[in-house]
């Protein structure tokens, strides 16, 4: 991003301050789906902290560096780990999944939280051990079997934030999406990929599953998530596609 292209993107900032943001590179980073380039400029230009980790930092250390005390105790607590999902290699990255929670999982820890939301935390760390200077190097989106990559995932449902944290040279996203419970009569996929968007680097097979494109360049992770299918709500999961469709 240069100076041109925050200017055009904002308005009424002091131009001071458009020029600061255009040279500096955060640490951290949250913002929506939507106006990419707007929230990203407003928060390079709030106080940013750095913090300090010893190690891979664990999901309830992501969570707590985002001021989400519910999400981080209940990971403290060994919520959303019993998953175990490996790590996968791709494109000369490794990606991780640290923990899954529900809004539902942290209403007993604040009444006031949003059952109807999915926090997914995933570490991304450069495979010949180089650190990652800037995020952005690889995103992270759900995926749902029997629905075309392209048209469902997490742009598509623009359902929640998006938090990036760079911390000793390793990338951690703190995604929030739609309740994936109520597709838990599918199966349901965390992807990894590098790019802005979702690239064509998914494929749905005739059966309804979703594949790695055979071939495909840099970054494609593909993770499934073991949910409980007695959970599934199909009714609220068509209303959801209906509105993408």
């Amino acid at each position: 991003m240069n100076r041109n292209d925050i200017s055009d993107a904002i308005t009424d900032i002091n131009p001071a301050y458009v020029e600061q943001a255009a040279d500096y590179k955060p640490t951290t980073n949250k913002f929506r789906h939507t106006r990419v380039i707007i929230a990203i400029v407003a928060a390079v230009i709030l106080t940013i902290t750095v913090f300090a980790a010893g190690g891979l930092l664990s999901a309830s250390d992501v969570a707590n560096q985002w001021g989400m005390t519910p999400l981080a105790e209940f990971f403290e607590n060994g919520g959303g780990e019993a998953f175990n999902i490996e790590s996968q290699t791709s494109g000369g990255y490794t990606v991780s999944v640290l923990g899954i929670a529900t809004g539902y999982d942290l209403v007993e820890y604040d009444e006031s939280v949003d059952p109807d939301k999915t926090y997914i935390v995933c570490s991304i760390e450069r495979e010949d051990g180089e650190g990652i200077a800037s995020y952005h190097d690889v995103w992270v989106t759900i995926l749902i079997s029997g629905y075309e990559p392209v048209k469902v995932n997490n742009l598509a449902l623009a359902s929640g934030d998006y938090w990036l944290l760079v911390e000793d040279g390793i990338e951690y996203v703190l995604l929030e999406t739609t309740n994936i419970n109520i597709f838990a009569d599918h199966t349901v996929y965390i992807a990894a990929y590098d790019g802005y968007y979702m690239p064509f680097k998914y494929s749905l097979n005739d059966d309804g599953t979703i594949s790695v494109v055979e071939g495909c360049d840099g970054v494609a992770a593909l993770f499934e998530i073991p949910l409980d299918e007695t959970l599934a709500d199909p009714e609220a999961a068509e209303a959801l596609i209906e509105k993408i469709y």
